[in-house]
C-alpha cells in the first residue's frame, strides 16, 4: 500500500531536492571562475523536473479545502436518518495497514 505523503514531510522532500540542486550548482560556478572566465559570478538555480512537478502538486494541495463539505453533509444526513453502517471489517483492515493494529 503506498502511504500519503503529508505536507510538512512533502515539504522537507523539496527542500532538499531544492538544496541539493543548488550545491550541484554552486559546484560548477566555482570551477569555471577558476579556469580564467570572467569573474563576475551569477547565483542560478535549476530545478529537475521531477522538483517542479513536485512543486505544482503542493500547491494544489495546499489550495484544497481541509474539509470536503459535500461528504460531511451526506455523511451527516445518514446518521440523523440512522442509515450510517460502519463497515467494521473494512475499518479493521484500514487500521491494521496503518500500523494501530497489534
Amino acid at each position: 500500500m503506498v502511504q500519503p505523503i503529508r505536507p510538512h514531510d512533502a515539504s522537507g522532500i523539496y527542500r532538499r531536492e531544492v538544496s541539493n540542486s543548488a550545491a550541484v550548482e554552486a559546484a560548477g560556478d566555482t570551477r569555471r571562475a577558476g579556469s580564467g572566465a570572467s569573474t563576475r559570478r551569477t547565483d542560478r538555480v535549476t530545478l529537475s523536473e521531477g522538483a517542479r512537478e513536485f512543486a505544482r502538486i503542493m500547491q494544489d494541495v495546499q489550495r484544497a479545502p481541509d474539509v470536503r463539505a459535500d461528504r460531511v453533509a451526506a455523511l451527516r444526513q445518514q446518521i440523523e436518518a440512522g442509515e450510517y453502517v460502519v463497515d467494521h471489517t473494512g475499518l479493521a483492515a484500514l487500521l491494521a495497514d496503518r500500523g494501530f493494529a497489534s
